[in-house]
């Protein structure tokens, strides 16, 4: 049988299906959960560059206590006199013998008679930075090198017996089984976000530090 279409039927107008859409509240829904995830970034974000920082500090002064730790106590140890004093510019000057064996400046001689010798002085002269600095030179090449900064409070050497009295006499031959003492005491700034204790520093190390020539006169 042959179906015939009629005239209404063919001229009726044919609707697409209806397009999908968002309402206004899954919009806010959506974004909400959009600064969520974003907040959520910044913070992850924030939060791994401040432990970075940390790290950063941590790893920088176990750097220089083992630079310090590895280079002093070998000069030491093979100096075949030592003396204690004070820096005024480059120049060292020599407790007397008889008095106190305490200084910002140690003398290692690498021979008997002094010509050729490594200094070690504490330096606080720096008007930009106010914690102190442990310099390295030597006679045969005048190239002070920082081993540590960050230093505070005892910026100084001693010579002590084996029982930590300070002695009076100077480093010479008669006097080489005293003990050269320093204490190296670091203070590191916080992050910047986070300030910690009454002068904003973060984190202290300490370290008690005793040698004596091995290779005496």
């Amino acid at each position: 049988m042959r179906m015939i279409q009629s005239q209404a039927d063919s001229d009726s107008p044919r609707y697409p299906a209806a397009a999908a859409g968002h309402t206004l509240v899954e919009m806010l829904f959506a974004v909400g959960i959009l600064m969520l995830v974003v907040l959520a970034l910044m913070a992850s974000n924030l939060l791994g560059m401040r432990e970075d920082q940390l790290v950063e500090s941590k790893c920088g002064a176990s750097d220089t206590a083992r630079r310090t730790l590895q280079q002093l106590p070998t000069d030491i140890r093979s100096s075949k006199m030592w003396n204690l004093g004070t820096m005024n510019g480059t120049n060292f000057t020599a407790n007397a013998n008889g008095a106190p064996q305490q200084g910002v400046a140690l003398q290692l001689c690498l021979t008997t008679n002094g010509s050729q010798y490594i200094l070690y002085y504490f330096d606080l002269s720096d008007s930009n930075n106010s914690d102190g600095r442990l310099w390295r030179t030597s006679s045969t090449n005048w190239h002070p090198v920082v081993l540590a900064s960050n230093l505070i409070n005892t910026l100084y050497f001693t010579a002590e017996n084996y029982n930590g009295v300070l002695q009076t006499n100077d480093g010479t031959s008669k006097s080489y089984k005293n003990v050269v003492h320093t204490t190296l005491q670091f203070c590191q700034f916080q992050y910047p976000l986070t300030q910690v204790g009454s002068n904003c520093l973060y984190d202290y190390y300490r370290i008690d530090f005793r040698a004596t020539p091995h290779l005496p006169e």
